[in-house]
């Protein structure tokens, strides 16, 4: 899946640059060549996350007013097993809104320690109406084994004034640390 998020990129860049008859050099999508170099080693297994937990989830730990408000969702959640970060589970989908916004939060499963990264709540995934074209690979992505985090859309938080495009976040203490961010060529209307 990554592969494919990286070929379209590639491609756009691309189109990007023989379009506006701009030398390689100069800002594409929004990133200057030395950041899209930069975001090429942004891959999965380049934030390794092991060994993958696949003992009993803990009881929920659901500590603050959202927390309970999505406890019947993240319990739901976390009987699937770990999916994000080697012992998490990553839960989206807990208020998907019109237009796209959505909130996810991200469970220890080890401990049942619910945590809701600002950048989780109120994203929007870039699927919804609005974009020319939809973009079928809006949302999140991440893996089992891997502590990054993709955003394709807009992040929530103070990180969505950045504007439409890519983030990418690695799990580390308990919150999504900011790595990089690359413009889309698509833009709201």
């Amino acid at each position: 899946m990554l592969e494919t998020l990286q070929r379209s990129l590639t491609i756009a860049a691309f189109a990007t640059v023989v379009c506006l008859g701009a030398s390689p050099t100069l800002s594409v999508l929004g990133a200057p060549h030395q950041q899209m170099a930069s975001v090429s080693q942004l891959r999965f297994e380049n934030y390794p996350a092991s060994p993958i937990f696949k003992g009993e989830p803990a009881k929920l730990v659901a500590n603050t007013p959202d927390a309970k408000e999505y406890e019947s969702e993240l319990g739901d959640s976390t009987k699937k097993g770990t999916n994000f970060a080697g012992h998490y589970v990553l839960a989206d989908g807990l208020n998907r809104a019109m237009g796209g916004q959505d909130t996810a939060a991200i469970v220890d499963l080890k401990t049942g320690r619910v945590y809701l990264p600002t950048q989780l709540l109120g994203y929007h995934d870039q699927r919804g109406a609005g974009y020319t074209p939809p973009r079928p690979d809006g949302g999140l992505h991440y893996l089992a084994n891997s502590k990054l985090l993709i955003i394709i859309g807009r992040a929530g938080g103070d990180d969505g004034n950045k504007g439409i495009g890519r983030y990418y976040y690695k799990w580390e203490n308990h919150q999504l640390k900011f790595l990089s961010f690359v413009a889309s060529p698509y833009q709201s209307h």
